[in-house]
C-alpha cells in the first residue's frame, strides 16, 4: 500500500487503546503492593512521548520508540487488504498518519515495516530485542476502531471524501488511501467569488452554464447516467477559456485544478479518477493527439480503466470514476477528429457534447459596462486568482446535509420538466440523452442559488441552459440519431463526389448505353436523368432529376462502407431515397444494359429533397 492517505478524522479520537494521553509510566512497586489481576496488565503503552514496554509487573518500563498510536484496523471496501493505521510524531514532533499492511507484520519483509516509520522521523531505541518488540506491538490493538480506505474522492454514502477532509457524517471511519488527487485549495471569500465572477453570469448564457456544470460534478452520484459534458468550441482568444477558469475557480485555484488535454490516455485515466464526483475540467484541445482525444471521450462512459496486472501476477484494483466535464479548443471534437483522419461516432458526439463559444462579443452577451471582452476576461479571471474553492466546499457541505434520496426524486423532475419544456416531441434518444446534462447543469445552478450560493435570480441557470441546449439542436440539425444523420450524410457525400466518375450514364429509352459519353472506371451501376416539366406542361420550366441504380457489392463496400447496412437500408427506404423492390427489400431486379437483369439499389432524387429537419 502507498503512503498517499490522509486520516479523516477528530484528532481527539485517535486514544491509544491501552492508555490514556496522560498516562506516564509508573514507578516500580512489588508484587506484595500489587493488586491488579494479570488479565488487566498490558506490556505495550502508547504514551503522548512514546511506546513504552513492560514485561511483567515487577520490571521497570523501557521506552521502545517516539510517539506512536494504532488508530484503527482498516480494509478496503470490499473487505479485502486489511492494514494498521498508525499516528506517529516525527523528530520534529509533526504528526503523520500510515498505513501497515498486516500481512507484512508476519512476512520476510517485517523489517521493512521499521524502516519506513524510521523514514518518517521516528524515534527507535538502539535495544537488541527492538525488532520483534515493535512487531508485536503493531499486532496488538485488533479491538481497535474499524475503518475504510477510500480510493477516490467522492461520495462514500452521506459523506464526501476529500484528500485533506470529509464532509458530511459517515458510518464509519474513512481513510482517504488514493494516489493522484483534484487540487483543491481554497483562498478569498464567498462574497468576494460571487461578485468578482458569479454575477457576469447574468445575462451570459456561456458563463452561467459552465459554472452550473461544476456545481454539478457532485451530482453525478445521483443522476444514473455516464460521464460526460460540454466541449465549449470557438475562435482563440474569445473567452471561452475564461468560462473554463471561472468553472475551475468553484473548486480550486485555476492554474492547478484546470488540467491540459495535452495528456496520454493513461494519463487522462488518472486525472479521470482524480476528479471522482467533481468536475473535470481540460483546456485547448489542440494540445493532445486526435487518438487520445478519441480515446478520453469513449472512457467517459465506460466509468472505468483497464485491468492491468501486479508484479506479483494479481489484478490491480481498476480505476473508477464518475464525473462532469468540461472542456475548450478551437474546434469541435467532431471537427478536431476528422480533421487528423480519426473515425468520429455518434456515441462520442454524444459524450462530449459540443456548445458553441460564439456569442455576440466573444463568448459573452453582456458586457456589464466593459468595453470589450478581453476587459471582461480579465476581470474574470483576476479575481479567480483571489476567490476559489470556497463556493465548492459549501456546495459540498449544503448537500451532505441533504436527505440524498429526496435528492434524487427532485433531480429526477428537474429532468422531466426539463424536457417537457425544451426537448422537441419525437425526439430520438440522444438527444433525450444530452438533454439531461444540460438539465442536470441547470439543476445544479438553481439549486446552489436557492442554498445562496451564486447570488444569481432564479431561473438563471435553467434558461441558460434551455437556451444553450436549442442552440446545440440547431447546430446539430435537428433532434434526430446522429447515427442515421451519418447513415444520410455519407451516402450524399458518395453521389457529390462520384456520381458522374463511377455511375454509366444511361438516358436512352431503348436502355442503350451513350456509346460517345466518357468511359466509367471502377463502375459502381448506372445513372439515368430525366427532364420534369415542373408546371405539368410542355411549355413549363423544367429540371433535371437522376436515379443512380447502384450494383449490389458496391453499395455496400463503398456506399455504405463502414455503416451498418441494414440499419442503412431501412432508413433509406422509410425516408423514400432507396425504391423499395415487389418483394419488400431494399433491392430490386432491374434490367440494365449489358448485365441482364441484376438486383440493385435504386437511389430515387428524393435524396436531394431532404431538409435538416428529414434527416433528423
Amino acid at each position: 500500500m502507498s503512503d498517499d492517505l490522509a486520516l479523516l478524522m477528530d484528532p481527539a479520537t485517535a486514544l491509544p487503546l491501552s492508555a490514556t494521553a496522560n498516562d506516564k509510566p509508573k514507578a516500580k512497586t512489588s508484587s506484595k503492593a500489587t493488586n491488579k489481576s494479570a488479565a488487566s496488565f498490558e506490556r505495550f503503552r502508547s504514551k503522548t512521548d512514546g511506546v513504552w514496554y513492560r514485561p511483567d509487573e515487577d520490571t521497570e518500563p523501557r521506552k521502545l520508540c517516539g510517539p506512536l498510536q494504532i488508530v484503527a484496523q482498516v480494509r478496503h471496501l470490499d473487505g479485502s487488504g486489511w492494514a494498521v493505521l498508525v499516528q506517529l510524531a516525527d523528530l520534529d514532533g509533526t504528526s503523520k498518519a500510515h498505513l501497515i499492511p498486516r500481512a507484512k507484520l508476519l512476512s520476510d519483509q517485517s523489517s521493512k515495516v521499521l524502516e519506513e516509520l524510521a523514514e518518517k522521523g521516528l524515534w527507535f531505541s538502539y535495544a537488541a530485542d527492538l525488532k520483534k518488540l515493535m512487531l508485536q506491538y503493531l499486532q496488538t490493538g485488533i479491538d481497535a476502531p474499524r475503518a475504510r480506505l477510500v480510493p477516490r474522492t467522492g461520495w462514500q454514502g452521506p459523506a464526501f471524501v476529500l484528500p485533506e477532509r470529509i464532509i458530511g457524517n459517515g458510518r464509519e471511519l474513512l481513510v482517504y488511501h488514493g494516489g493522484a488527487s483534484a487540487e483543491l485549495v481554497s483562498s478569498g471569500t464567498l462574497a468576494g467569488w460571487q461578485e468578482g465572477i458569479a454575477r457576469y453570469a447574468v445575462g451570459n448564457p456561456l458563463l452561467a452554464l459552465t459554472l452550473s456544470a461544476a456545481l454539478a460534478g457532485p451530482l453525478m452520484a445521483f443522476f444514473g447516467m455516464d460521464s460526460g459534458g460540454f466541449h465549449l468550441a470557438g475562435p482563440s482568444k474569445n473567452g471561452k477559456s475564461v468560462a473554463c477558469r471561472a468553472a475551475a475557480s468553484v473548486f480550486g485555484a485555476p492554474p492547478r485544478y484546470e488540467k491540459s488535454w495535452q495528456t496520454t490516455a493513461s494519463g487522462a485515466e488518472a486525472q479521470l479518477e482524480a476528479h471522482n464526483d467533481l468536475p473535470l475540467i481540460l483546456d485547448e484541445i489542440g494540445r493532445a493527439k486526435a487518438s487520445d482525444v478519441a480515446a478520453v471521450v469513449y472512457m467517459l462512459s465506460q466509468g472505468q480503466g483497464k485491468s492491468r496486472s501486479r508484479a506479483d501476477g494479481g489484478l490491480r484494483a481498476m480505476t473508477r470514476w464518475r464525473c462532469f466535464v468540461l472542456s475548450n479548443g478551437e474546434h469541435s471534437v467532431a471537427d478536431y477528429l476528422k480533421m487528423h483522419g480519426v473515425p468520429v461516432n455518434a456515441g462520442q458526439l454524444a459524450r462530449l457534447l459540443h456548445v458553441s463559444a460564439e456569442r455576440a462579443h466573444g463568448a459573452f452577451d453582456d458586457l456589464h459596462g466593459f468595453a470589450d471582452h478581453p476587459a471582461l476576461c480579465s476581470a474574470i479571471a483576476k479575481a479567480a486568482d483571489q476567490h476559489h474553492g470556497v463556493v465548492g466546499l459549501a456546495w459540498l457541505e449544503q448537500l451532505a446535509g441533504l436527505d440524498h434520496d429526496l435528492l434524487r426524486q427532485q433531480l429526477a423532475k428537474a429532468q422531466s420538466a426539463f424536457a417537457a419544456a425544451f426537448v422537441p416531441a419525437g425526439a430520438s434518444g440522444q438527444a433525450r440523452h444530452a438533454a439531461n446534462y444540460f438539465a442536470l447543469a441547470a439543476f445544479a445552478g438553481e439549486t446552489a442559488t436557492a442554498a445562496g450560493l451564486t447570488g444569481w435570480p432564479v431561473q438563471i441557470a435553467w434558461q441558460s441552459a434551455g437556451l444553450l441546449y436549442t442552440a446545440w439542436l440547431k447546430q446539430r440539425g435537428g433532434a434526430g440519431n446522429e447515427e442515421d444523420r451519418q447513415i444520410l450524410r455519407q451516402v450524399r457525400l458518395f453521389f457529390e463526389q462520384h456520381g458522374e466518375a463511377r455511375f454509366t450514364r444511361w438516358d436512352r429509352e431503348d436502355a442503350v448505353i451513350d456509346e460517345h459519353g466518357p468511359k466509367t472506371l471502377a463502375r459502381c451501376g448506372f445513372r439515368k436523368t430525366e427532364l420534369i416539366c415542373e408546371s405539368g406542361k410542355a411549355s413549363g420550366a423544367q429540371h433535371s432529376e437522376t436515379t443512380y441504380y447502384v450494383l449490389p457489392n458496391s453499395w455496400a463496400s463503398e456506399v455504405l462502407k463502414g455503416l451498418d447496412l441494414k440499419r442503412a437500408n431501412r432508413l433509406l427506404l422509410e425516408l423514400g431515397v432507396l425504391l423499395q423492390g415487389k418483394d419488400g427489400k431494399a433491392s430490386r431486379t432491374q434490367w440494365l444494359p449489358g448485365m441482364g437483369s441484376p438486383r440493385v439499389y435504386v437511389v430515387t432524387p428524393t435524396l436531394w429533397k431532404l431538409g435538416a429537419d428529414d434527416e433528423a
